[in-house]
This record gives C-alpha cells, sequence and structure tokens, in this order.
C-alpha cells in the first residue's frame, strides 16, 4: 500500500474538510444542479453559503447509516471560457451548451467508526475517503428545458487518517443524467442520474475484506475482489425561493445486487439509499 507522509496536519485537515464538505454525495448533485435560469441573467461571480443535513450509509451495502450537518462556503464564476463551480468544479467553455467536454470528478465519503457497525466490530476504522480524477462528458439531446449528457468518469480513490493517505485504487463510473425544468414548479429545476460503479481490487479490499487477524465464527475471514460495486439512481431538486436564496432536495438509491463481493460478511444489504437537505445563500455577487 502506497503512503504519502503530511507533515502539515493543520493544512491538511482544513483542505481535505473542505473538500469532503463540497463534494460528499448531497453537496456535489446539489451543488452541480445548474440555476433555473439562464446564463444572461446570472452574475459573472457569485459567494455565499450552503449548508446540507443529510443521512446515508456507512459504506456501500452497510446495513447502518450516518447522519451529517455540512456547512460549505462557496464561490461561483462564469467566464466566457472558464467556468468555476457550476455545473462541475472548473471546465474551459468552448461555447455556451457545448456537446463535449470535460471537467474534474471529485466524490468523498466520511470517516465511519467500526463500533457503530456491528459486522465491523473490533475491526479498525474507515477513514475519510476523498476521489478525483478525469470526466469526459457527451451531450445526447438538448432543448429549452433540459439536457441529456452520458459522463465517463475515472478517479482514483484515497483514504486518510489525516496524517497518512492511503492510495485504495480506482473507480470507473459511467453515467447518464438528464437535467430539466419546472417538474413540480415553475421556480424548479431538477437532475437525475444513472450510473453504475466498477472498482479495482484497493478499493473493494477496504471495504469487504476481512483479514484473518480480524475473522471471528460469525466474521470469516474473506478476500476481496475488483469488479462491479453497484450501480445507484439520483434525483436532485432546487426550489428558488428567493432572488439569493434556494432550496434542495436531494435522495440516491444504491443498488449492489450482484457486485463483486456481495459474499462478503461485510455486505449486508442489497439496497441502499441516501437523502438529504440544503441551503445555498448567496451573499455577494458582481454587478454585471
Amino acid at each position: 500500500m502506497q503512503k504519502l507522509r503530511v507533515p502539515f496536519n493543520r493544512i491538511i485537515f482544513s483542505i481535505i474538510t473542505v473538500l469532503n464538505l463540497s463534494l460528499s454525495f448531497n453537496v456535489q448533485a446539489m451543488n452541480e444542479l445548474p440555476e433555473v435560469s439562464t446564463s444572461a441573467d446570472k452574475p459573472k461571480w457569485e459567494a455565499g453559503a450552503f449548508v446540507a443535513v443529510f443521512n446515508s450509509p456507512l459504506y456501500p451495502g452497510a446495513a447502518e447509516t450516518q447522519s451529517k450537518f455540512l456547512p460549505v462556503p462557496f464561490v461561483i464564476y462564469r467566464g466566457k471560457r472558464l467556468r468555476v463551480g457550476e455545473g462541475g468544479v472548473i471546465k474551459a467553455m468552448a461555447v455556451d451548451k457545448p456537446r463535449f467536454k470535460v471537467d474534474l470528478s471529485l466524490g468523498a465519503a466520511f470517516a465511519a467508526n467500526s463500533d457503530d457497525a456491528k459486522v465491523r466490530e473490533g475491526m479498525p476504522d474507515l477513514d475519510f475517503i476523498f476521489e478525483l480524477g478525469p470526466e469526459v462528458s457527451v451531450m445526447l439531446n438538448n432543448t429549452k428545458e433540459s439536457e441529456t449528457w452520458l459522463n465517463l468518469q475515472l478517479r482514483q480513490v484515497f483514504s486518510t487518517d489525516f496524517s497518512n493517505i492511503d492510495d485504495r485504487g480506482y473507480i470507473f463510473q459511467p453515467e447518464i443524467s438528464y437535467q430539466g425544468k419546472h417538474l413540480f414548479s415553475d421556480d424548479d429545476s431538477f437532475k437525475v442520474t444513472f450510473s453504475s460503479l466498477f472498482a479495482t481490487k484497493k478499493t473493494h479490499q477496504y471495504f469487504y475484506q476481512v483479514d484473518e487477524a480480524f475473522s471471528t465464527s460469525e466474521r470469516p475471514a474473506y478476500l476481496a475482489k475488483g469488479g462491479y460495486l453497484g450501480t445507484e439512481a439520483t434525483l436532485v431538486n432546487r426550489f428558488k425561493i428567493r432572488e439569493n436564496i434556494s432550496i434542495f432536495l436531494s435522495t440516491k438509491v444504491g443498488f449492489y445486487k450482484g457486485a463483486s463481493n456481495e459474499q462478503s460478511p461485510l455486505f449486508k444489504k442489497d439496497l441502499n439509499y441516501a437523502i438529504g437537505l440544503g441551503l445555498k445563500w448567496t451573499l455577494y455577487q458582481s454587478n454585471e
């Protein structure tokens, strides 16, 4: 296993915590949802606060869940050729609605205490996980009210206890996304995604392997293998309640039947779900 020593713990802690807050399931999905208004109606830059509360499983296929409250500052920049923080992390724009784009794909998951999962009692805790890598997107269809995209994401996975960073392999995630407006009202927009996840052996080992040292009569030793991790469906809906305030509702369902390591004693549920509620408050914006 590759390890990277981190001499500046507080700096790394701050950077990765912000990444975690910004890119965990609900916050990432909510922030990437486009505004209802057109680009011409939006300020060139804006900044403010984003808060969200959500409940999600400890890991894919886990029986237990955890709840988190996330306060996150945000900055959005909408340049002619470069955009940051909206519809992606950072991307170059050839035209307002390109049919092909390259972006940065990010992901994160909070640390989990093994004592909170009965099946993992006595095993090492799961550290904070962050993922990053390229994303290539191709537009499949677009109208005045909607866009359909094929997104191909490849991310390297890392875990950290904020003193070391460990390599945990790679995840490949092909995804179909549909973005539209007016699902429930004239002032809402929504995004639906459907994706499958495939991971290398290292990633699966982190979640599902049981070494001999931690085996018991109820939790036999198990060697994890790489392959299919699961399929996920996500729905995020944004309601604009004031010019500078929006509310988000989010839900994700994970289908893990047929996963490469469903025979692991740590794999407990074929179906997981996560729910979230968020609020975006723009405090500052440009006049242009």
